[in-house]
């Protein structure tokens, strides 16, 4: 977009102003398998790259006594927005809506949802970190995983 100043008497200035849009693809940087052990439990999030308008994921947390949890995750493109949809246990998906994103972070809230309202992603180097909180931040819990090559 440009954006035309007028100095009368003066000049005529054009500034160009970058306004680029968000899209599905500028959260490629969460794709890949993810891996960390804590206390006995292995906990896993794999994320497949955006295409046909959508990132598939999945978490699963095995622990050392032998239960296990998982969750299904998607972000999708909708018309207006960005959706991040969060299924625990394969339940119905709630919906968070992208609010930030840069080449190491994304920012999904849902501000009418009880908990989480907020899930926060940033990746450092061969570290991905999950944050879930409320809106004011003070309440929350995080995850940080490590890449690793995926073994089926």
């Amino acid at each position: 977009m440009k954006t035309t100043f007028f100095l009368p008497g003066l000049l005529i200035l054009t500034l160009s102003v970058s306004s680029k849009a968000q899209t599905l693809e500028d959260l490629n940087w969460m794709s890949g398998y993810w891996v960390s052990s804590e206390g006995g439990a292995t906990l896993e999030e794999l994320w497949m790259p955006a295409s046909g308008g959508m990132m598939v994921g999945l978490n699963r947390s095995v622990y050392a006594n032998g239960r296990s949890a998982f969750e299904y995750l998607r972000i999708a493109e909708s018309d207006s927005s960005i959706v991040y949809l969060a299924s625990p246990g394969g339940s119905v998906p709630v919906p968070f809506i992208l609010k930030e994103v840069t080449d190491s972070k994304a920012v999904f809230e849902n501000l009418e949802h009880d908990f989480p309202q907020r899930i926060i992603y940033s990746v450092s180097g061969d570290q991905l970190t999950a944050r879930i909180e409320d809106e004011s931040g003070a309440k929350g819990q995080q995850w940080i995983w490590r890449k690793a090559n995926f073994k089926p």
